[in-house]
């Protein structure tokens, strides 16, 4: 460390070591070497920098706060880049001596850069009647992923509010990224939704019965069509659909074809196995600022095991508050799907959480022809005998072991496919997931 007047700097090499070092060990080696060479320390703290607009000890102070789910902190940030930018606020790091850090988000066809963690102090006259230094911050331990928090003097404790109410109207009203989007949600703490996309495909792509599709379209009523009526008649609007059938069925696809169908009017949320084990109530929470929500659980077999049979953990029970318990929610769509419904425990099943549980079988051979027609209609005029193909096929077969019979057959005998050379592939058998067998060590 260099004495230079009265700041105390770090030399290059105890700089570099330090770099990688947490922000409060930096600060209390900083600190260190302030006593010990009698300087004082140019940095400004995240404490300083909020005694020095308002003039008071940080304790004296009084501090309006609002914990954020993560679409909200966006959200919040974007409202409070603009305020800063309307009235050229004065920026200062909130923890420690960090810097003011925006972040850049990804929405596919744009982007967006929001303050993540940065304090703004607004001078009186400009946010509101008082003076107040509004602090955007990070929390990477919490449930909570950040929080808005305005600080002001005691006696301006109402303007404080007033700033933070604002800054949340103008998030939801105006700065609603991520809503009428898709997104996927990561499955550690705290949560973050990315977006992300579905690709292509509709109804036209599945072959399914027609009560399926039917139950389908009266579960998505509840949200769509007969919304207003159930909400007058004390209803409720949620809904709950456990798509119930063994792998390869169309259980995904189908999740995705209603998703696809209601986005951009709705939110929708996929989440999968990882995330709804570690952060389902997160998930849920969100859907408060996102308006009307489809939420996708995908394989709830893997983690709302049946407690009789010694399942262990939160899941469970976050799966339980969440849907018609502790914890209300409205317009939120929940489709789920599991390969094995007898695996669930009994809770996750009754019908105030699942208000219609559709089984999906494997296709007859009817079904099968008509996927492999809509499989090979892609190659335009095809010489293959779905109906011959079909009949060939042993029981069982899904819709996933027809996409793998065209794969193989277009990588064994290209894009000219003939009925014989489909048949050789199924005759073959190789499309067929085969059990493992061998010794382990």
């Amino acid at each position: 460390m260099t004495d230079t007047g009265n700041d105390v700097e770090l030399g290059p090499v105890l700089a570099r070591r330090l770099s990688s070092e947490p922000a409060e060990v930096r600060r209390a080696v900083a600190v260190l070497g302030e006593l010990l060479s009698g300087g004082s320390r140019s940095a400004t703290t995240a404490n300083g920098f909020v005694e020095t607009h308002l003039g008071l000890a940080h304790t004296s102070l009084v501090s309006e706060r609002v914990d954020l789910t993560n679409t909200r902190a966006v959200s919040v940030g974007a409202a409070l880049a603009d305020l800063v930018d309307l009235h050229g606020a004065a920026l200062g790091p909130v923890e420690d001596d960090e810097p003011p850090t925006w972040q850049r988000i990804d929405l596919l066809d744009e982007h967006v850069s929001v303050p993540t963690s940065a304090a703004a102090f607004f001078p009186a006259g400009t946010a509101t009647t008082a003076d107040v230094v509004v602090q955007l911050a990070e929390h990477e331990y919490e449930p909570q992923p950040a929080s808005l928090r305005v600080l002001s003097r005691p006696g301006d404790h109402a303007a404080a509010r007033s700033v933070a109410d604002s800054l949340l109207a103008t998030a939801r009203r105006d700065k609603g990224f991520y809503r009428g989007r898709v997104l996927h949600a990561d499955a550690h703490l705290p949560l973050k939704l990315k977006p992300t996309a579905l690709g292509p495909g509709g109804r036209e792509d599945l072959v399914l019965p027609a009560h399926v599709w039917a139950e389908v379209d009266a579960n998505v009523a509840a949200l769509t069509t007969r919304a207003g009526l159930l909400r007058d008649l004390g209803l409720g609007t949620n809904r709950g659909v456990l798509l119930a059938g063994p792998p390869g069925v169309g259980k995904s696809a189908l999740s995705r074809v209603v998703a696809r169908e209601l986005v951009g009017e709705f939110t929708v949320i996929i989440v999968d196995a990882a995330a709804a084990s570690t952060v389902l109530r997160q998930v849920f929470r969100e859907t408060t600022d996102l308006g009307p929500c489809v939420v996708v659980l995908e394989d709830v077999d893997l983690y709302l095991g049946d407690r009789k049979a010694g399942a262990r953990g939160t899941a469970l029970a976050d799966f339980l508050a969440v849907l018609d318990g502790t914890e209300e929610y409205r317009d939120v769509l929940t489709i789920a799907s599991t390969n094995d419904p007898a695996a669930l425990d009994a809770a996750a099943t009754r019908s105030a959480r699942f208000d219609a549980v559709i089984h999906l079988d494997t296709p007859d051979q009817e079904a099968c022809e008509a996927i492999l027609r809509r499989l090979l209609g892609r190659f335009g005029r095809s010489a293959v005998d779905c109906a011959a193909v079909a009949a060939a096929l042993p029981p069982g077969v899904t819709g996933a072991d027809l996409r793998e019979v065209v794969r193989r057959t277009v990588l064994s005998h290209g894009a000219d496919l003939t009925t014989g050379a489909v048949l050789q592939v199924v005759r073959d058998g190789r499309w067929q997931p085969a059990p493992l067998t061998g010794n382990y060590l």
